[in-house]
């Protein structure tokens, strides 16, 4: 055999064994493939694959400054935040709601152990002037009705005593802001009647017109826009409008000034005054006594429910 064909075959040989050494094997090979998201090996339902996109991914996201995200990475965030959108708009269809009614308790206004003896006086009547102009309030004698509805009222939901002064007191003025500052005055009444706390204030009683334009929406049948137009209203009621002061007995300081008003409309202008008195009355009696002693409110609540 000639030198430079050992040469030749040797080289081969060397050749054949490096290429045999670096050969990749099957799972080296595997490796190198990337696999497919579609296979079916890989499938799964659709809960599954909505997890997986909305599973945080490990570790902090690397990018370089000023390179934007990827297409399959920016495509892969929108289906899991519509597939999200779905899910939270599909749950107010699951749920449901409840209504209930609830009673609230309401503190007490004023510091009261509940037995102390309380003296009613007088009240200034401001709708005097209001009588002359409509001659059915002239029927209503209003100092006694609510001075007998507020006794009646407290005599049987309270602890209170109530001590009636009678009509043998005079109020020292007829404006509410000078005898809210008549210490003195209170006082005396308290060392006379022997009372606690004494109540007086003001009421003032009147038909009330509300009539008048309004402003309401109006949908036109023929373009289905919507328009404001000025309808006339009719509404004629009752309105009473009650400020109680109450004073400390013993020093005729002033403890607590209220105000409270109620509108009853009425079904026409010739409505009972006597009942339309009334009806104020008896819808401002929780707000009333709970000048004195703990009431309770009820109101609606929501509940939602699975």
């Amino acid at each position: 055999m000639r030198p430079s064909t050992s040469l030749a075959l040797g080289r081969d040989l060397r050749l054949a064994a490096h290429r045999r050494a670096t050969r990749p094997d099957a799972a080296s090979i595997a490796r190198l493939i990337p696999p497919c998201a579609l296979a079916p090996a890989a499938r799964g339902s659709s809960f599954d694959y909505l997890r997986r996109l909305l599973a945080p991914r490990p570790g902090p996201e690397r990018r370089l400054p000023g390179h934007a995200p990827s297409r399959r990475a920016t495509l892969t965030r929108a289906a899991g935040a519509a597939a999200l959108a779905l899910l939270l708009a599909a749950l107010p269809a699951l749920a449901g709601v409840s209504q209930v009614r609830l009673k609230l308790p309401l503190k007490p206004r004023l510091p009261l152990r509940g037995n102390e003896k309380m003296a009613l006086a007088p009240f200034i009547i401001v709708t005097e002037a209001e009588k002359a102009r409509d001659k059915r309030l002239q029927n209503v004698d209003l100092q006694g009705e609510f001075r007998r509805f507020l006794k009646k009222q407290v005599d049987k939901k309270t602890k209170l005593e109530v001590i009636e002064t009678g009509n043998e007191l005079k109020l020292p003025t007829q404006n509410l802001t000078e005898l809210a500052r008549a210490t003195e005055f209170w006082r005396s009444v308290g060392v006379t009647t022997g009372a606690d706390v004494i109540v007086s204030g003001s009421l003032e009683f009147r038909i009330e017109d509300r009539s008048g334009y309004k402003t309401e929406e109006y949908v036109s049948p023929i373009n289905g826009q919507t328009y404001y137009r000025q309808v006339y209203v009719e509404q004629t009621g009752f309105l009473f409008d009650i400020v109680f002061l109450v004073f400390d007995g013993h020093s005729g300081e002033k403890l607590l000034q209220d105000e409270f008003k109620d509108f009853r409309q009425t079904g026409g202008r010739r409505a009972d005054e006597l009942q339309g008195l009334f009806e104020n009355l008896f819808s401002l009696e929780n707000q009333i006594l709970n000048l004195f002693v703990a009431r309770e409110r009820e109101a609606d609540r929501y509940l939602f429910t699975d």
